[in-house]
């Protein structure tokens, strides 16, 4: 019987917000999988009521493959403002009171309280933090565990159309907020990009699914795979979530 082939690998996306969800499709398309998100499964989104975004990412995960039986990736990510405590943090898409209506309608309440919040403040240094998870099954004992990090300086007002929860308000080192970034160079340079870079390769040595050289997005490092030491079996058992809204990156890059 001949091997596999990368188009007949399957992984669901444990996330149900759209801006994350081109993002993740994009950033893995280099495996050349089969990529579903847990939507086109009419999957509730998990509870996510842990402090890290770690434990968080695991259970996303493990939910996900658990309801779906397929290998499943789950991304919990964040802003995480020095002045504030690293606040907003696992709370990021959930900083504002709820709002009813497209999550656009709540990023737009989120980088209005945070403006608030950082009214007077001369230390306005943040850092975008995303940890990806990748499991094989629910029961998986070895999951794998990345992590990416931005950092930048919150604006004192929303700059470009890009992007989506806090990009906007998010100023990198050039001056420009992650909003006037294209997707291209966003997936390059961002926190969820770093993630990914790092976790494609342990897909190549830990899972087998290979990506071509030739595949892999221009700019592109290939790190020495390595798996973290901790923040690993630490989830309780998936749950369903009857709706609202997802609690993982925005609402935020």
């Amino acid at each position: 019987m001949a091997a596999p082939t990368s188009a007949t690998w399957r992984i669901v996306l444990a996330s149900g917000n759209p801006g994350k969800l081109a993002e993740l499709s994009a950033l893995l398309a280099p495996l050349g999988c089969q990529v579903q998100t847990q939507g086109e499964f009419h999957l509730a989104e998990a509870e996510e009521p842990h402090p890290t975004f770690v434990e968080n990412a695991l259970a996303k995960a493990r939910h996900a493959s658990f309801h779906t039986g397929l290998p499943a990736l789950a991304d919990d990510s964040g802003l995480c403002v020095e002045a504030l405590g690293g606040l907003p943090g696992v709370r990021s898409a959930r900083f504002a009171p709820q709002v009813e209506g497209p999550r656009a309608e709540q990023d737009a309440a989120n980088n209005r309280l945070l403006l608030q919040q950082m009214e007077g403040q001369t230390l306005r240094l943040a850092r975008f933090v995303s940890i990806v998870v990748a499991l094989r099954h629910a029961a998986d004992p070895e999951p794998l565990i990345v992590r990416g990090e931005l950092i930048g300086q919150i604006g004192h007002a929303a700059q470009g159309q890009g992007g989506f929860g806090y990009d906007p308000l998010f100023v990198l080192a050039d001056g420009r907020t992650l909003a006037q970034c294209d997707a291209q160079e966003k997936n390059r340079i961002s926190h969820r990009g770093q993630a990914l870079q790092t976790l494609l390769p342990l897909l190549r040595t830990h899972w087998g699914w290979m990506a071509a050289p030739s595949e892999r997005p221009q700019g592109w490092a290939i790190p020495t795979p390595a798996l973290p030491t901790s923040g690993e079996g630490v989830i309780s058992p998936p749950q369903r979530r009857g709706g609202g809204r997802e609690g993982d990156g925005p609402a935020f890059p």
